[in-house]
């Protein structure tokens, strides 16, 4: 009897464990954020119906304003059969993308450029291999001296001089394909050590990325069929594949540099001519800082870029966004859980660019910019926000991108002071307008140089 029932001590105590072990697993479980990100309302299969007009109007960009500014830094957007979800913080953003879960990247159903193109190799390993042999030949070829003389092969002040030189005046327009043909010649010259390419063959690089990239208004249409997966954006990744390996051919050099080239042209062409313009826009409206600039270069005669010319360059891809995100997107490999939310596996996530953030719709450079005037703010500029993307799938070549709009500064500040022309004005020269995933400016605006 007394066996008996210290047997049944035992199962009651057994059962009473198992229910405190269960209670408290179960308030564990409680506390998991089951709920997704606030965002606009969506349809079956068709997605939000705000962004699919936006998309029609090409006016996705203030979409993605208006969607922060009514759901908050962390918002999710259905488009058609995939999900994205923006996050407009820093610190969220970081956190996120730093997360193994998060190093995902989406594959194209057909591989291109060999499969070795780091930014589309969705296996979180092997991307890290790519990656690391990739760093290591950027840390043999790409050193700041490098990066700087092969900027000079570009000869940027030549280009402006040449401009002024047809012009009735010392006003003239930013000579956007010129510079871009030049950046991307001084991009091979940094990797092969020569200029191989022909004005033909640069003319039909570019306009390979651009058609790559799907630059131009894009329809609803195109929308849809870049989403299942059916956009013609694969037929110019031959010719960019078959014109870089020739590069490569004729400069003698090894073939392993060939996924490095692919890399810098596609993340590189059209970005840093176009983060350039940018800046050169956004230092017209700051004589001060053009001042300190140029008494850095007189304080340091070398061949060096002064570092005050890289918080520069940063401060300026800030404040003038090149893309609605920052750093290349990433797909989620699993389900996610930040800041209480829950982000589903297979979203694509994006970290909204800061110089798109907004306040009861008024832009940055409206706030900041007064009578042809526009201070920029230079301190901690360079480690203030993730210019290139962060955690594992940043670009590897972050510091050689910065380095490169550093020393394209320079060249420039070197030689000239500029400033909005009289005849143009300041109320829109930081407009923008999304030309496939870029933003481009708006208007024209008239730039005065003169020569120091």
């Amino acid at each position: 009897m007394m066996h008996m029932n210290h047997n049944v001590v035992l199962a009651l105590y057994l059962v009473v464990l198992v229910l405190i072990v269960n209670c408290q697993f179960t308030s564990a479980l409680s506390t998991i954020p089951t709920r997704l990100p606030p965002g606009p309302d969506s349809l079956p299969l068709l997605g939000s119906p705000s962004f699919i007009s936006a998309t029609i109007r090409n006016e996705v960009v203030q979409e993605l304003v208006s969607t922060r500014r009514d759901h908050g830094p962390i918002f999710l957007v259905k488009t058609g059969p995939i999900t994205q979800v923006w996050v407009d913080d820093i610190d969220l953003a970081n956190t996120l993308f730093s997360m193994e879960s998060a190093a995902g990247r989406s594959q194209l159903k057909k591989p291109v450029f060999g499969g070795d193109f780091l930014f589309l190799v969705r296996d979180v390993k092997r991307a890290r291999t790519i990656r690391s042999n990739q760093k290591a030949l950027l840390a043999e070829r790409s050193s700041s001296s490098a990066v700087s003389s092969a900027v000079q092969s570009s000869n940027l002040p030549q280009i402006i001089n040449d401009c002024l030189a047809v012009s009735s005046s010392s006003s003239i327009s930013w000579p956007s394909k010129t510079i871009s043909a030049a950046a991307f010649n001084a991009l091979i010259t940094l990797y092969i050590g020569t200029q191989p390419l022909s004005e033909d063959e640069v003319e039909r690089l570019l306009n390979a990325v651009a058609g790559y990239r799907r630059r131009g208004p894009a329809t609803f249409v195109q929308a849809i069929a870049s989403a299942l997966g059916i956009s013609k954006k694969l037929s110019f990744t031959d010719e960019i594949n078959e014109l870089l390996d020739s590069v490569v051919v004729r400069a003698n050099a090894s073939p392993e540099l060939l996924p490095l080239l692919v890399s810098a042209t596609v993340g590189g062409a059209e970005i840093f001519p176009l983060l350039l313009q940018w800046s050169v826009l956004r230092l017209s409206v700051d004589k001060a800082t053009q001042d300190s600039l140029y008494s850095s270069l007189l304080s340091n005669p070398g061949s060096s870029v002064p570092p005050i010319f890289l918080q520069a360059a940063a401060a300026c891809a800030r404040d003038c966004p090149v893309s609605a995100a920052t750093g290349p997107p990433r797909k989620i490999t699993e389900t996610t859980y930040i800041n209480n939310y829950e982000i589903p596996a297979e979203a694509i996530c994006f970290a909204m660019h800061p110089g798109l953030k907004a306040a009861d719709g008024v832009a940055p450079w409206e706030v900041g910019l007064q009578e042809k005037t526009w201070p920029i703010h230079l301190k901690g500029a360079t480690g203030s926000w993730p210019m290139f993307g962060s955690g594992p799938r940043a670009c590897p070549a972050s510091e050689q991108s910065l380095n490169f709009i550093a020393s394209s500064i320079a060249m420039l500040v070197r030689n000239f002071e500029w400033e909005v022309a009289c005849d143009g004005g300041v109320s829109s020269m930081f407009e923008f307008e999304g030309d496939g995933s870029l933003l481009v400016p708006k208007v024209d605006t008239k730039l005065k140089f003169r020569k120091r």
